[in-house]
């Protein structure tokens, strides 16, 4: 009698203890070995600060200066970071869709993130953005557009570009955000399941606001974290005339004919 009730004492204490979540912090990468030394060491320093389990995927587009070959070095003292890597630049967009599918095929990821390799998006801000994720909201977007957010050392023409852009998705897709064209993300396992449901275009940077207007077709909840936009401080910006462009046309696009989805 004594051994059946600690058994079933023992059985109701395991029952209440839920596995501790997963979070998959994605870093799409492309000649970025200056930086992604220092970005995964300050994901590492915040670890134990957000409420899930920490794993880094670094999805490298096979880069020309040693990008994977740092991340390689890293993984001989890091448990909880993988490598992914493809075997040429395919664009930021692509790279998010197959880190995420790496992330949920071999992890069972129950939260996926969004952030560049550069260190303009500062890791600590994760720490909040987890945190209102485990609360319940699907999509949590980093904002430069709400209280407390910002950029620094920004030129005229490089905000003019951002609230442009901002206004354009506004108009033809009605994202619910200030921060449409916000690539520093933490989404639901449910949000990323969505987006496995459409037909995405995209494989650069208007792949931002081209899944956030599936998240809203798929009614799942958002949230804004403010940031401070950092500058860079080494490496080359990808961001260029035809990427606005594409920007531009596939947005527009989307709002007039909206996303296929997968039959």
């Amino acid at each position: 009698m004594i051994r059946t009730l600690f058994e079933r004492r023992e059985g109701n204490l395991a029952s209440n203890q839920e596995r501790r979540k997963l979070f998959c912090q994605v870093i799409p990468t492309y000649n970025e070995a200056e930086n992604i030394e220092a970005l995964v060491g300050r994901l590492e320093s915040i670890r134990n600060r957000i409420p899930f389990d920490l794993r880094i995927i670094v999805v490298d587009d096979n880069s020309s200066d040693g990008t994977a070959d740092k991340v390689k070095e890293l993984q001989k003292r890091l448990d909880n970071l993988s490598l992914v890597q493809r075997p040429a630049p395919a664009g930021i967009g692509s790279a998010y869709l197959d880190g995420f599918e790496y992330a949920v095929t071999n992890f069972n990821a129950d939260y996926l993130g969004e952030i560049d390799a550069d260190l303009q998006h500062p890791p600590e801000v994760l720490i909040e953005m987890c945190n209102v994720a485990a609360s319940g909201n699907d999509v949590v977007i980093a904002s430069r557009y709400v209280k407390g957010g910002g950029a620094k050392e920004w030129s005229f023409s490089r905000k003019i570009v951002s609230k442009g852009a901002n206004l354009l998705t506004r108009i033809f897709l009605r994202t619910p955000v200030a921060d449409s064209t916000s690539g520093y993300r933490v989404l639901s396992r449910k949000a990323v399941e969505s987006l496995f449901g459409f037909k995405v275009s995209s494989k650069g940077y208007s792949f931002q606001t081209e899944s956030l207007y599936a998240y809203k077709k798929s009614g799942m909840s958002f949230a804004e974290v403010p940031y401070k936009f950092e500058i860079r401080r080494a490496g080359k910006t990808k961001l260029n005339k035809n990427e606005m462009w594409q920007f531009a046309k596939t947005t527009i696009k989307t709002g007039i004919f909206g996303l296929r989805r997968k039959e």
